[in-house]
């Protein structure tokens, strides 16, 4: 009985114990705890304003840039030139291998042939002269004067009345238009030979003109068939992908087509253009001229003949006065007898003169003939000249340069080399390509539509990750739509100046507008993945040790965006609600945390 007591004591102590250890235990938990959750820093949410500015980056490009090509088949002797390097106009960038080429090969055999065939149609333009003919009109009239004058003799010695001296007149004036008549012949010869070669001119420039006509409008042809047959294929691509299509690179595909239809419709305008600027009247000066000088040829040749018809009436009217003084003698002549040698004479006068008559219509008729033959060959070797002349700069343009050398034809720096010495290339092969700094550089990147239209063109720009040497500027040039994302992107060009080259990635700041805004967080609490934006909150939760906090995911929209903040959309208030900024550790939506000191 005495030991029961004790033994309650014990029991007493030991529950005693236990409940100060639970006791201590319980006390440290929450700092134990706390000390292996992640610490995160946090920011209250915000109402205020942002100068919204756009970013991107993107990598400088040439905006002018020389494409060196080879004009011939040759071999590659030497490269004289390497990427990075700048050149000047004249400089050697290849030598050529020795040995001729097919196409210049070809060339020389071409302007050979061609120098052969004017050599022989030069040989072959007819020889004119007319010294015969002209020896044969003269004794004509030397003698049809001596039988005129025979039979004025018979005349007067068969009567003293006789008219004889206006018989003279009479055929003095009929001479005096006979010559008249020749010299309205030889104008005609002369009018109808300029009108000739005027018309092979204005033939021979109808001729060069059609030819970059009609290689404008096949060029325009060209284009228009190869944007039909790209349009095709993109509508065939856009049914393919309607209809369900398996492929995975569908859209891949169809915006390949879309940006080659885009670059065929840019040839096309460009052929379209070229067609219409030679359909204009300023490009048809030349011709229009030539037409004129052929017009006022024809004009000349005109009054030529109607100079050599009067002339011609004039020589008719000669005779009808002469006839009708020989009728008067012939009359006088009659009352007598007419002996056999007066006859004679009489039929010899007139056999000079109808010989005579033949003789000079037979000249004027050669002449005409001769002009117009002359006229046809000098066509012929006049298109051969002109073909000999193109053959000529052809043969020039490969025989590439001195001593076979390739030279640069602009100044600048050189982008790529495409070849190595040893190499054969074809003609049309792409050698190197050289950026010509003259015509600057620009810079693009996508931003999204909303972004674009708080710009405009115009806009400048600040370059952000540039920190040397002399300042580069930029400025906003186009907003295009994104060929790669059309529906929801705007593609940027920015004109870039200063000390930047080719190659170089530069980050862009652009546009200064100012707004308030409900919600402002800062840019640090902005994540992502691949369900989009959101920012991760701080909830706390009341519990007999102390309040815990928990992060609690909120998905939202950037609306806009500063070198500090960002202004957002989502399920948040700006009346004591927090963010997380940084933290110590990885941390999702549904973690415990805990602050830091500062927060």
């Amino acid at each position: 009985m005495e030991n029961k007591p004790k033994s309650r004591d014990w029991v007493k102590n030991a529950a005693i114990v236990f409940l100060a250890v639970l006791l201590v235990l319980t006390f440290f938990s929450n700092t134990i705890m706390n000390r292996s959750l992640p610490e995160v820093a946090t920011q209250d949410v915000q109402s205020g304003s942002i100068t919204a500015k756009v970013r991107g980056t993107g990598t400088v490009t040439a905006i002018g840039s020389h494409t060196v090509k080879a004009e011939q088949t040759r071999e590659i002797r030497a490269v004289m030139v390497k990427a990075g390097q700048t050149v000047e106009v004249g400089d050697v960038l290849f030598v050529l291998g020795e040995g001729e080429s097919s196409e210049l090969e070809q060339a020389q055999e071409t302007l050979r042939s061609l120098q052969l065939s004017y050599q022989r149609a030069a040989i072959g333009v007819p020889t004119v002269s007319y010294a015969a003919e002209e020896r044969d009109i003269q004794r004509a009239r030397e003698d049809l004067e001596d039988a005129k004058e025979a039979l004025e003799e018979i005349k007067k010695r068969a009567s003293r009345d006789i008219p004889s001296a206006q018989l003279e007149a009479a055929q003095q004036e009929l001479y005096e238009a006979q010559e008249a008549l020749q010299a309205a012949a030889d104008a005609v010869a002369d009018r109808t030979a300029d009108l000739e070669s005027k018309k092979i001119d204005r033939d021979a420039i109808r001729t060069m003109y059609n030819d970059k006509l009609n290689q404008a409008i096949d060029n325009r042809q060209f284009w228009q068939e190869m944007v039909a047959d790209q349009q095709a294929l993109v509508d065939a691509l856009k049914k393919e992908k309607q209809e369900g299509s398996e492929d995975p690179d569908i859209d891949q595909k169809i915006l390949e087509a879309e940006t080659e239809l885009a670059e065929d419709q840019l040839r096309l305008q460009e052929a379209l253009a070229r067609e219409e600027a030679l359909l204009k009247p300023e490009s048809q000066i030349e011709l229009t001229e030539a037409e004129r000088l052929v017009q006022e040829a024809e004009a000349k040749l005109k009054e030529a003949e109607d100079d050599y018809a009067d002339a011609d009436l004039a020589v008719a009217n000669a005779q009808d006065k002469v006839d009708a003084i020989q009728a008067v003698i012939d009359e006088i002549m009659g009352t007598e007898t007419i002996s056999e040698e007066y006859k004679n004479a009489k039929q010899t006068v007139k056999d000079a003169e109808d010989r005579l008559f033949t003789l000079q219509n037979n000249l004027e008729l050669k002449k005409i003939s001769d002009a117009k033959s002359q006229s046809l060959s000098y066509l012929d070797l006049t298109d051969l000249g002109q073909q000999i002349e193109r053959a000529k700069q052809k043969l020039e343009e490969l025989s590439g340069g001195e001593e076979n050398q390739i030279l640069s034809k602009v100044s600048g720096t050189v982008q790529s080399v495409e070849c190595m010495a040893g190499d054969t290339k074809a003609k049309g092969d792409i050698l190197a390509t050289i950026e010509v700094p003259d015509l600057g550089y620009s810079l693009s990147f996508t931003v999204t539509n909303d972004q674009a239209r708080r710009l405009k063109v115009g806009d400048s720009a600040t370059v952000s990750n540039y920190y040397w040497g002399s300042q580069i500027t930029a400025t906003l040039e186009s907003i295009r739509t994104d060929p790669k994302n059309p529906q929801t992107n705007k593609l940027l060009t920015f004109n870039v100046d200063g000390d930047v080259n080719a190659g170089s990635e530069l980050t862009i700041s652009v546009g200064q507008k100012s707004a308030n805004y409900d919600l402002v967080v800062p840019n640090s609490a902005i994540r992502s993945d691949a369900n989009g934006q959101f920012v991760l909150k701080i909830e706390a939760k009341s519990s007999p040790l102390g309040n815990r906090y928990i992060a609690r995911r909120v998905n939202v929209e950037v609306l806009a965006e500063d070198d500090m903040n960002s202004a957002v959309t989502g399920d948040l208030s700006s009346w004591g609600e927090f963010v997380i900024t940084t933290s110590n550790a990885p941390v999702k939506s549904g973690d415990m945390v805990r602050l830091a000191d500062n927060s």
